[in-house]
């Protein structure tokens, strides 16, 4: 039935009708007595997913916890390399997935950016929470939450849970939820310090962190103060032989491909893989001619005609273009927590947080594509200069990557506040209420490094001989006197470092996210009235006013784009959005049957959210969910809900904004068949219909291939909401003549539709060509050049156009063995495996199969045991993932010469984690642990991290110390 239409003030009145008059009620209530039944759930928790009280192993949702003791015993001060060990999130992305290169579509402000990915579906669709609240966002136009903004060491556990959670905790929830829990009423100090090195001496990192409380007024009250620092050296492409320079190896359309020839292979790895018509000494064509800048006849690398590459000769390498595998990462954390219990009926809490964290990276380097120089210019070599001057030239263009000026790079210092107010306390011994405020900021300054200045850089190539002294010199006298130094580009390693200063320009932006929460609920059972047989009915119900808000301020001189070409990638356009959102929101627990035959408990829930946005207008969620135990020993869980998501700030206010991207055009000759059966004859009438031959169409004839084709982002405002149903269902075994075991094994199932989607030029490209006709809306933003039928533009923007479907098993084993004089051992064991992640991109395409690629294994696990012997632990972690495929279906399917299967897929993950602790007292711990024991390699590819990052070996030490509780 459809749900009627609310005004937003009638919304908030039956919200505080509903609150006010179980509220009522309840005040009414006998005192409560010290043996009173209502007082024995005291030990009960909120579980994540609910906002009712009852026992973790009555939760009807799969969650996975880890605790802190976990989390130290990985030797991970990254949370976020910690959390990719469950199989849930191991497509997150930590720092090594958004630096250097890795910058995603060179946008601003996302370096060094840790996005937890639940599921495989997105940062933006996975929800975290801290202490069950939202979490202002680390990247400017989203919701996205910034892990280096959580502190490690006030971590209690980690859940995470998959189900409809929208219906408890509103939008974002899509896939699931990661809930930090953060510890609270810590009296007296705690400390611990951790420093790591990779076995090559590189790669190091520092941790420290101090924490002090106290509880006061006969412990009604408590003050506690925490600081933490997080520091990491960069890891650099170059720091690692087998990813430098030739030793690197991609794999690329090979020639003399032949499919009838048995053993010939369309795609192989290739290493010195080279971009073609570029070099680092640079390229001058004079005449038919083509020299060297230094002068000698360029030798051009052997090209790969099919994929826009060449190897070997004078040509740019492209590792020299990778840039840093980690940044260099600098945090400083600062936490306030404080509460004080006037009575039972007021407790007032107090949150409060600062944290800087400021990340660096590299990426490749600029170049001049081309320069213009004049003939009088003294770098130009005698041998360009002659042939220049027999063909009657007065100056020469000269092409070349500036491998000698530093590499393009981006600083990002996050700042980050959060303060919570909360107050809550019981209306009886039936009823409590609580309600709290939640504010956020995030400013960040995204500074880019080494941008040449298009004038002054000019200035600097335009060099002649001082006649008075004979010294090679900047033509113009007011560049000179403003410090210019003449910049030669005439061969490798050529430019003065003494140039840098006057051309190379940092460029400041600032952006502020804000984000202001209401929130109030009752909770509570109805045992004041009526009891089941398995006990009072428990709800919970409530309202919530939120509002987001994001601005973005880019530098003057990136709006005014002057800079030398090709330094900036996306000429940024200064935007601003914001949304608010009223909620009402009510849950029910139905404990039907509890300590009866065949029903030692049985249980049906459900939760429902009515949201009322300033973008999108109202949208619905709901959960019904269920538990059954028969015996003790075994519960049968299940959940479905509904979800949604609300589009971002980014997709819907983001201005139309310039940009550029490399486009690998689906519709070269080698790329035609690694498509779907469409996409060969649409590509003939792309091509044709531009004025091109699609018989030659290839990519050496492409004067932009491997060049950034210019392009425009922008938001739509016409989104809507993206709605998903989700089932789960589980058992969950604690058997009792194996006592401390406990056994979760639950299968999810997600479907998403009207996904917002924002591909990139390259896979818009794709979808224009893979779909039945090209008569769709992936065509329309793709141009081609009137007479060769090139792409030479694009316009990206997200659309509610994708489907998704993921659905999987997982395994979650805990033991604990007690062995006597032989210590004690814990045993942890939590698997997964993935039985689709599809996408569709646009209603009617093919279905896009992306289970078992990387980042996303089709099977997954984390085995980690520890043993206890008086002072001594001893903790393993064994992560191994099976070897995902390396190329997507489309391209393989029907295609088996499109590769040597010994390279079909990626090497199997085996990582092998060891630590061993000594504890010298109750308050005094010492601890070393090695990380990647067996050194594992990753495996070649352009992927610079799977199956595992390259930096190798790792070896950490630290100590702690605890003098409280």
């Amino acid at each position: 039935m459809p749900m009627p239409t609310f005004s937003r003030h009638a919304l908030l009145a039956g919200v505080a009708v509903f609150v006010a008059v179980p509220a009522a009620a309840q005040q009414q209530a006998d005192p409560a007595t010290p043996d009173s039944a209502a007082e024995a759930p005291a030990a009960d928790i909120v579980v994540t997913g609910s906002r009712i009280q009852r026992p973790d192993y009555e939760a009807p949702n799969p969650i996975v916890s880890f605790d802190a003791a976990r989390i130290q015993q990985s030797g991970n001060t990254n949370v976020t390399s910690f959390l990719q060990r469950v199989p849930a999130l191991t497509n997150s992305l930590d720092s090594t997935r958004t630096a250097g290169n890795a910058q995603a579509d060179g946008a601003l402000g996302q370096v060094g950016l840790n996005l937890l990915d639940l599921r495989g579906l997105g940062p933006e669709r996975t929800l975290v929470l801290v202490n069950g609240r939202r979490h202002v966002a680390g990247q400017p136009d989203t919701a996205a939450v910034d892990i280096n903004a959580i502190p490690t060491d006030l971590i209690e556990r980690v859940d995470v849970l998959t189900g409809a959670a929208s219906a408890i905790y509103g939008a974002d929830g899509v896939s699931g939820v990661v809930n930090f829990i953060l510890r609270r009423d810590f009296d007296g100090v705690a400390a611990r310090g951790q420093v790591g090195i990779s076995e090559r001496g590189d790669a190091g990192n520092r941790f420290a962190s101090v924490i002090v409380g106290r509880n006061f007024a006969d412990n009604r009250a408590n003050l506690t103060a925490a600081y933490e620092y997080y520091g990491e050296d960069p890891l650099a492409n170059d720091d690692r032989d087998f990813l430098r320079g030739a030793n690197r190896a991609n794999f690329v359309n090979l020639n003399g491909y032949d499919p009838a020839r048995p053993g010939s292979y369309q795609s192989g790895p290739v290493r010195d893989l080279r971009y073609p018509d570029s070099s680092t000494y640079g390229i001058v064509d004079i005449g038919g001619v083509r020299y060297r800048g230094d002068g000698a006849i360029y030798t051009p690398g052997v090209r790969l005609d099919n994929d826009g590459y060449s190897t070997g000769g004078d040509d740019t390498p492209v590792a020299g273009y990778i840039g840093d595998i980690f940044p260099r990462t600098e945090r400083h954390a600062f936490n306030l927590l404080g509460r004080f219990d006037a009575s039972d009926a007021f407790k007032l809490s107090v949150e409060g947080k600062f944290v800087q964290t400021e990340v660096t990276t590299f990426a490749g380097y600029g170049g001049n594509y081309p320069a213009t120089i004049a003939l009088d210019n003294p770098f130009v070599p005698a041998t360009i200069l002659a042939a220049a001057n027999a063909a009657g030239l007065g100056s020469i263009d000269i092409s070349r990557n500036n491998f000698d000026i530093p590499r393009r790079g981006e600083r990002d210092r996050r700042r980050t506040w959060r303060g919570v107010v909360d107050a809550a306390g019981a209306i009886s011994e039936h009823a409590a209420y609580d309600i709290s405020y939640t504010y956020g900021r995030t400013d960040l300054r995204a500074t880019k490094l080494n941008d040449r200045l298009a004038t002054q850089f000019t200035q600097a190539l335009d060099a002649v001989r001082d006649p008075a002294t004979g010294a090679i010199v900047c033509r113009s006298a007011a560049a000179r006197a403003a410090g210019c130094v003449p910049v030669n580009t005439f061969g490798a390693n050529t430019v003065n470092p003494a140039s840098f200063d006057y051309y190379l320009f940092d460029p400041v932006s600032d952006a502020r996210i804000e984000q202001h929460v209401v929130n109030a609920a009752l909770t509570g059972d109805f045992g004041q009235f009526f009891t089941l047989p398995g006990g009072p009915v428990q709800f919970a119900v409530g309202g919530e006013y939120r509002r987001e808000s994001s601005r973005f301020r880019p530098a003057q001189e990136l709006v005014d784009n002057i800079f030398y070409q090709y330094d900036e990638y996306v000429i940024p356009t200064p935007s601003s959005g914001r949304f608010d959102v009223w909620e009402a929101f009510g849950e029910l627990n139905v404990p039907l049957l509890k300590d009866m035959p065949f029903a030692h408990l049985l249980s049906v829930g459900a939760a429902g959210r009515y949201s009322d946005y300033s973008t999108v207008g109202s949208t619905r969620a709901y959960q019904f969910n269920g538990i059954w135990a028969p015996v003790e020993d075994i519960s049968i869980r299940g959940s479905y809900g509904r979800s949604v998501r609300a589009p971002n700030i980014a997709e819907i206010f983001r201005p139309r904004t310039g940009a550029s991207d490399f486009v690998s055009d689906p519709c070269y000759l080698g790329n035609r068949d690694q498509g779907t059966q469409f996409r060969d004859a649409n590509c003939r009438a792309l091509v044709a219909a531009a004025g091109g031959d699609p018989a030659t169409f290839i990519a050496a004839n492409n004067p932009n291939a491997n060049v950034n084709i210019p392009g425009v982002r922008q938001g739509n405002a016409d989104l809507r909401a993206e709605v998903a149903r989700t089932w789960t269902a589980g058992v969950v075994l604690r058997p009792r003549f194996v006592p401390r075991l406990q056994v979760g094994l639950d299968w999810y199932d997600i479907r998403l539709r009207d996904a917002i989607n924002t591909a990139s030029a390259t896979t818009v490209a794709q979808l224009c060509v893979d779909q039945p006709t090209t008569d769709n809306p992936f065509c329309e933003t793709i141009s081609r050049a009137s007479g060769s039928g090139y792409i030479d533009g694009y316009v990206v923007q997200p659309e509610n156009v994708a489907a998704f479907r993921t659905a999987g098993l997982e395994l979650n084993v805990a033991y604990q063995v007690p062995a006597g004089r032989y210590g004690a051992f814990d045993l942890r064991l939590v698997g997964g495996y993935l039985h689709r992640l599809e996408q569709i991109a646009t209603p009617g395409a093919a279905i896009e199969n992306n289970r078992d690629r990387p980042f996303r294994p089709k099977y997954n696990l984390t085995f980690s045991p520890t043993w206890t012997i008086d002072a001594l632990t001893l903790s393993y972690n064994l992560r191994w993932q099976n070897g995902v495929r390396r190329f997507a279906r489309v391209v393989t399917d029907d295609n088996p010469s499109f590769v040597d299967p010994r390279y079909f897929r990626f090497r199997e993950l085996w990582q092998h984690d060891v630590q061993v602790q000594v504890r010298a007292n109750e308050g005094l711990a010492f601890y070393a642990g090695i990380n990647n024991l067996a050194d594992q390699k990753p495996d070649i590819g352009f992927e610079t991290n799977v199956p595992i990052s390259p930096v190798g070996r790792f070896l950490y030490a630290g100590a702690r110390v605890n003098f409280g509780r």
